[in-house]
């Protein structure tokens, strides 16, 4: 009886040692961007968006933690602090594409094409995040066209 004890205990502690060596890992994996990686869609910022905004469901089940490669015209460019969000876009009935710029380790935003303001056309890449009245890309990287 006390031998069984102490296996069953034995095996308890090795399984809390097995579940805190993976959060560790977990915690301290580092961040995977979108630089570098290949987008699986291209699309133009209002087709994106048209697809999200008649059937989500289906969007999601395409789009979503996908690189989406995007072009489109910027609308308005929002600063909080150091990071950057791109507006692409818009549509009659208040809906877009916002893109949250990628933030090196400091959180300043990395990525960001110099010069870009509100009515050019850029190509940005991000990882889609659904859709909530907008259409949303983290870990973007942008570039002018």
């Amino acid at each position: 009886m006390r031998k069984k004890r102490t296996i069953l205990w034995a095996g308890i502690l090795l399984l809390i040692l097995a579940a805190a060596g993976r959060a560790f890992y977990l915690y301290n994996k580092p961040h995977q961007g979108t630089e570098g990686v290949r987008a699986d869609w291209t699309l133009e910022a209002d087709s994106l968006y048209s697809r999200y905004s008649t059937d989500e469901k289906t969007a999601d089940a395409k789009y979503m933690g996908k690189v989406i490669e995007v072009i489109g015209k910027v609308a308005e460019i929002q600063r909080n602090g150091q990071s950057e969000i791109w507006i692409l876009s818009p549509q009659a009935g208040g809906g877009g594409i916002n893109c949250q710029m990628a933030a090196d380790e400091k959180g300043r935003g990395t990525n960001t094409a110099e010069g870009v303001k509100a009515g050019d056309i850029v190509k940005v890449k991000g990882r889609c995040t659904g859709f909530l009245m907008d259409v949303n890309l983290s870990d973007c990287i942008g570039e002018k066209k």
